[in-house]
């Protein structure tokens, strides 16, 4: 292969591209990266030896994998392993949705950390978040403009929330929202068991254009605490789970609903 897209690319660029594929799948290959990014093997094993002196990974034969995954701790990780599968598909679905350019807001849900994880190699992307965990690992791509909505911190959730985030959300403005919550129904909409959650996402959701529910089946025709946005209110429902038909079913003629395989 000829290293035709070396010159146009410049060499910080390609290795924050290289990570990005790491942090998506864990480990990849000399052969299927150079491929994917259209530069020589010989390109990719010179820059898979550069970042492991910067301790960013760990060669290993043909290949590379992360040294120390972005990947939190505590109650948070907990959560992720939840119905991890489900989340993944979703956030696959949810991905293709997010073009380079886009302005999107992401909560801070373990299905909305799915997705981050998997638009890491987007191009001028601006990401709006009250999550903690997400734009700590968004963070380290330069091509991704991380704006956090700063407020109280919620330790448990990792997730900011309180006036302060509300009057910074004043400001701001996305193209595409994408929202978890405890549950859904037609009756609430999406709903929250946490007030300051609830109240937070619900000025999420009055800064975007679309609001994308992004929630696994269990979680349809469930009902919390708080409301934060009506039914009439989403564009979109992205689910998955061995019932998600059956359960998304009742909103089919509102929105709509993409069952994520």
């Amino acid at each position: 292969m000829t290293d035709h897209s070396t010159d146009a690319l410049p060499p910080e660029v390609r290795r924050d591209q290289i990570m990005a594929l790491l942090q998506r799948h864990g480990q990849i290959s000399v052969k299927w990266c150079a491929e994917q990014l259209g530069v020589s093997e010989v390109t990719i094993r010179s820059d898979f030896a550069l970042l492991e002196r910067e301790g960013m990974l760990r060669r290993i034969w043909g290949g590379a994998v992360l040294d120390r995954p972005l990947w939190p701790e505590g109650s948070f990780a907990s959560r992720l392993k939840v119905r991890a599968e489900e989340k993944e598909r979703i956030a696959r679905a949810a991905a293709r949705l997010i073009n380079d350019g886009d302005t999107v807001m992401l909560d801070a849900s373990t299905t909305a950390y799915a997705i981050a994880r998997q638009i890491a190699d987007r191009r001028n992307l601006t990401v709006i978040t009250n999550g903690m965990h997400l734009a700590l690992s968004l963070g380290a791509h330069p091509s991704i403009t991380t704006i956090v909505i700063g407020g109280q911190v919620r330790g448990d959730t990792g997730s900011l929330t309180g006036t302060l985030a509300e009057e910074m959300l004043q400001r701001l403005h996305a193209d595409k929202g994408f929202f978890s919550a405890r549950g859904l129904t037609l009756a609430k909409g999406l709903t929250e068991s946490s007030i300051p959650e609830g109240l937070l996402k619900a000025a999420m959701v009055r800064h975007v254009d679309q609001v994308i529910a992004v929630l696994d089946s269990t979680k349809l025709g469930v009902s919390s605490l708080t409301s934060f946005c009506p039914v009439e209110a989403i564009r979109q429902l992205i689910t998955a789970g061995p019932d998600a038909a059956e359960q998304s079913a009742p909103f089919g003629d509102l929105f709509p609903v993409m069952i994520a395989g």
